[in-house]
Order: structure tokens, then C-alpha cells, then sequence
């Protein structure tokens, strides 16, 4: 799907993980591609990943496995994001480390998808 190839995310490896998630989740949305992948896109910014919608985020366990496998670039994400933000992140939710990364960071990848393609 074009829209995903255009994420300012797209270098990292981690891209192809956080691609494959949305392009299976968005199949639970009606409508066009493109409408399937906005509703999602739009969910995700309204709930987010504390919300409990992708399957692969719900469990502390499936987060570290996901985060150990992708740790440079998850904390190489969290990193860009803190330089164009000028402050550091921080875990409101007191959430362990691991699964932190994976929620900020794949919020973060799927806002610039929205942003990208639909602003």
C-alpha cells in the first residue's frame, strides 16, 4: 500500500513489523483501502494502543519479545521524536520500558502515516 510506503519511518527494519500490523488490523474496517486504512489510523489516534485494539500490544510478554527484536530502531525512533520535540518522552502510565517503545513508537508510525496522507 503506497500510503505506508511514505512514513518518514520507512529505513528502519522495524517499518516492515509496524506495516504488516496495520494492513491486518485495517481489514477490520469497511470501505475502500484507503477508508479501511483511515478509520484504523483515525482509532488510533483517538484510543491508542492502551486502548487494547492491536493484538500484538496487549500483553507486557508479546511487547518485549517485539521490543527486544526491534530495539535499535525502536529507541532510534523514540530518539528522532525527542530531537523534534527538544524534551525527553515520558511514560505517563509508568509502563514497563519495553512495552512503552512499542506503544509510542507505533503511534508515532501510524500518525505520520495519517499525517502524510491524509492532512
Amino acid at each position: 500500500m503506497k500510503a505506508l510506503k511514505k512514513s518518514v519511518y520507512a529505513e528502519y527494519d522495524v517499518h516492515d513489523a509496524f506495516q504488516k500490523i496495520v494492513l491486518l488490523e485495517m481489514q477490520s474496517y469497511d470501505g475502500t483501502k484507503k477508508q479501511q486504512l483511515k478509520a484504523f489510523l483515525e482509532d488510533m489516534q483517538r484510543i491508542g494502543c492502551i486502548s487494547g485494539m492491536i493484538s500484538e500490544f496487549i500483553y507486557h510478554a508479546d511487547c518485549k519479545k517485539f521490543y527486544i527484536e526491534h530495539l535499535d530502531d525502536l529507541e532510534d525512533i523514540r530518539k528522532e521524536m525527542e530531537d523534534s520535540l527538544g524534551e525527553a518522552v515520558k511514560d505517563r502510565y509508568g509502563l514497563p520500558h519495553y512495552t512503552f517503545m512499542c506503544w509510542l513508537c507505533f503511534e508515532e508510525y501510524c500518525y505520520d502515516i495519517y499525517r502524510t496522507s491524509f492532512e
